[in-house]
């Protein structure tokens, strides 16, 4: 089951990465092993994603040779399986992570009182989100998040108040047979809590569904913590011209 699970939360986040892009007008490309985006994605996304694990790496690496020089700029890879080497293309590894998964049966997760959840439905809410979400980091001229991502049934976007001021919120996406939770923040480093909540709403809003997604670090010990399984080791490479965006 957890190779099942692995290969569906690496579905799922490519399929949420295409969905980001083809709400900005400029979707990707599916291949057999690879999910790429030729003209170059938003800040904090990669531009190929790998499908599929060890197997295909020297095929991925020779895809990813000819993809880099194809356009000038910078390029971010997400390695799914952690299975490339890519230092010879001029790759650094940004961080390394795992990918995570719960099925629904095991969803315990304990509901914080003080918090009241709302589902962001219009661009001036999604707007606001996005500036908590992003807080701290450079001001985009481009927002991320556009506008038809909230008419997709399969995506919500949530955020968390308490005493009325927004404190945190996530993002579910139900793709792939599975929903993928992202995006995670806490203003008032209630980061457990608000996870916690973010579990609790996707068990409401997509229920009998596992949850996946993927972490490293404190939120990694986090999402452990409430019942997630680790599934499977991933990397983040960039180009020195992508280092500062991802």
């Amino acid at each position: 089951m957890t190779s099942e699970m692995l290969r569906a939360a690496v579905r799922n986040n490519a399929l949420w990465c295409n969905s980001v892009c083809q709400a900005q007008g400029v979707p990707g490309e599916f291949s057999a092993t690879l999910w790429l985006h030729r003209q170059g994605t938003p800040p904090f996304y990669p531009d190929v994603i790998t499908l599929t694990g060890a197997g295909s790496a020297r095929e991925q690496e020779e895809a990813i040779a000819v993809l880099i020089r194809s356009r000038k700029g910078g390029w971010g890879v997400k390695d799914s399986y952690a299975a490339l080497t890519l230092t010879p293309l001029g790759f650094e590894i940004l961080f390394e992570a795992e990918w995570i998964g719960i099925e629904a049966v095991e969803i315990h997760a304990p509901k914080e009182q003080s918090l009241t959840w709302k589902r962001i439905t219009t661009a001036v809410e999604l707007e606001l989100w996005g500036r908590a979400w992003g807080a701290g980091e450079p001001p985009q001229t481009t927002p991320i998040f556009a506008e038809p991502l909230l008419r997709n049934a399969d995506i919500a976007f949530l955020a968390a108040f308490e005493s009325e001021a927004l404190c945190g919120g996530g993002i579910l996406n139900r793709q792939s047979h599975v929903v993928g939770h992202s995006n995670v923040f806490a203003i008032k480093k209630r980061d457990r809590a608000i996870r916690a909540g973010l579990v609790q709403k996707a068990a409401e809003i997509f229920p009998g569904m596992p949850i996946v997604g993927y972490e490293h670090g404190d939120d990694l010990s986090d999402a452990l913590e409430l019942g997630f399984t680790s599934l499977g080791p991933l990397r983040v490479w960039g180009s020195p011209e992508r280092l500062t965006e991802m």
